[in-house]
Order: C-alpha cells, then structure tokens, then sequence
C-alpha cells in the first residue's frame, strides 16, 4: 500500500509540538525516534533544523496535516503496525507512541483519532514478555569482586568508581537515575535512615535505602575525591543551568556531571579490572540493578518492598526476579540431589 499524502512541514511541527508536551528528556528522544520512523513510512524525511515546538494549534501546515492523518484508513495502520521490526517490546512502544501522537493532536484540533482502536502487534503481550525477559545479575561473589577491584582503583576516579558502583548495586538504581543524581538529594546524616531521592521514569520520584557500605563509599568520595573532580571544570559550559554540574553527585574527570554512557564506561571499567570481562561475563550498570533485586528475593525480602526499592511502577515487572530465583534453585537442586542431577 502507497503511502498517504502528508503534509510534511505540518507532521513535523504537529511531531515536535506533541514532543514538547512530554516532561521527561529520555521520554522525548524515544518519542522523537518513534515517530522519526512513523514519518518515514509516511515518506516525510526528518528535518535537521526541526520545527518549532509551540503554536501548533495555529500552524495551518499542522492543521492540514493534522486532518491529512486523521483521513488515512485504518487498513494502512494495521499494515504499518504488523510492518514494524525489532523486539516486541520495542513494535510495542512504537505503536503506544503513534496511539498517544494521534490522541494528542485529534484533542488539540478536535478531529477523529484514526488509531483509537490500534492494538499492539500479535505476540507482544507486556506481561508476558516481562516474564520471558532476559535478566542479567550477576552473583554475590561476582558483585564483591566488582567492589572490591574499584575500591583499589587509584585517584579521585578509583573513589568515584567505588562509590558509583556500590550505589548502583546497593540502591538498585538505573544509569540515568544515577547520572542525575544532585547533591540536593542526598540524606545521610541520619544513620538509622540514610537515603536518596532519585528521579524515575515517568518523573516519578522516590525514596531510596542506602545501605552502610554503600553510604561509607558515597561519603567518602564526597569528602575527598568529589572537590577535586569540580575543582577541574575550569571552564563553565553556556548551558550550566540545564546541565547543573555544581550540584551533581558524579561527576567527570574534567569536573562536570556524568552521563549515561559515562556510567557505563565506568562500569565496564571496573568490570574489566575485576576479569570479569576476560571471564566473559556480561556486565552493565542494569546488570547491577538487576543483581539487586534478584540477592533481595532471594534473601526473603517481600516482593512489595522490592517493587518500591526499585520504582517499579507494577509488580509485574518485580515477578521476574522471583522467576530469576525459582530457576537458580532448580539449578541449585539438579547439582545437589543425587536423583536429580543432569547428565
């Protein structure tokens, strides 16, 4: 099926307006890929330059591009969802994405949502997919050679390393939460309750136990290693507002705040210097979270606490651990009983 005829200077600006109204940065590039790909589809290139962001309720582009959309028959968007390739999760997302887009913009101009009854591709059911989803953690003792080999790491960056990783692992926390983390929002003064407020999907913000190692690590890199890291940001960047390097927890080694892909640079580091990596062993900043919550169900620990540990939003998404755990006691039971073992 040829694609419809849209306007593209209109899509753009209805894409960007719709994008702008989302709070979170991560939340706006996945929006802006998925929809990048519904463009595509539709034969409209992106723009480099973009379109601005406000005034689309005004734009006669967006308006007849807006009506353009909302005349496409539903055959062509079922013939585009079951063309969609990746993971189910992702064909998933991306159809979740086109659904709140046509949501956002038949609202603003009061036209028919052509993909209203748009369901996710066969095959991508979320539940069921948490369930079967892969879960990297690693061991105990694994985990204690990762603290161990950053905590021998040498300079600033070896207690930088030390700390990162054993809030990752202690808190449970992602990459993105931990980049983020602001000095602001840190509470370890009291030692019966020390604890972080991290920023989650969604915007959602909660309340995160740091455990003692974790704490000790994280006020001893404050102290000693964190001044000297900003004392090297010489050069204040333009956009120090958006950025807010002076109040980041982790920052960089020429003093500004981490991002993502630095955290997990830094975790792959301390993996290598543990031979993790030369053992073969998958390590990743949400390999740590994961190994989290797996030792905590294992230890007992009630799935409900687990699930608000870790800001899950279902705990649906917290049963794969208890899934993880059922199958290292399988394992555990094939080794140990004689009638049991494999061959």
């Amino acid at each position: 099926m040829s694609p419809p005829v849209v306007d593209p200077d209109g899509f753009r600006a209805l894409a960007e307006g719709f994008v702008a109204t989302r709070g979170s940065a991560n939340t706006r590039a996945a929006y802006r890929r998925d929809l990048r790909l519904l463009g595509e589809s539709l034969g409209i290139a992106p723009d480099p330059a973009g379109a601005p962001p406000f005034g689309v309720e005004d734009d006669p582009a967006a308006r007849r591009a807006a009506a353009q959309l909302s005349a496409i028959p539903e055959a062509w968007w079922q013939d585009w969802r079951e063309a969609l390739e990746g993971r189910p999760s992702s064909r998933a997302r991306r159809v979740a994405a086109v659904r709140a887009f046509c949501r956002w913009w038949s609202r603003a101009m009061d036209l028919p949502n052509p993909v209203q009854d748009l369901r996710p591709p066969a095959g991508s059911s979320r539940g069921q997919e948490r369930l079967s989803r892969e879960v990297v953690a690693l061991s105990a003792s694994q985990v204690r050679r990762m603290c161990d080999a950053a905590g021998a790491l040498p300079g600033p960056t070896g207690v930088r390393a030390h700390a990162l990783v054993e809030v990752l692992y202690g808190c449970g926390i992602r990459a993105t939460e931990a980049a983020g983390l602001d000095i602001s929002a840190l509470h370890l003064d009291d030692p019966g309750d020390p604890h972080v407020v991290v920023q989650g999907k969604g915007g959602r913000h909660r309340a995160v136990a740091v455990p003692a190692v974790a704490r000790d690590a994280l006020v001893r890199y404050l102290a000693t290693a964190r001044p000297e890291l900003r004392a090297r940001d010489v050069r204040p960047r333009p956009d120090q507002a958006r950025h807010r390097d002076a109040d980041a927890v982790f920052l960089g080694a020429r003093g500004r705040r981490m991002g993502r892909s630095d955290v997990w640079r830094e975790v792959q580091r301390v993996a290598d210097a543990a031979g993790l990596v030369s053992e073969g062993v998958r390590v990743f900043p949400h390999a740590l979270r994961h190994s989290c919550g797996t030792h905590l169900v294992q230890a007992g620990v009630d799935i409900r606490y687990v699930q608000a540990h870790l800001g899950h939003a279902s705990p649906v998404t917290t049963e794969v651990y208890t899934h993880v755990t059922a199958r290292h006691l399988r394992d555990d039971f094939d080794r140990a009983h004689p009638r049991a073992r494999r061959a």
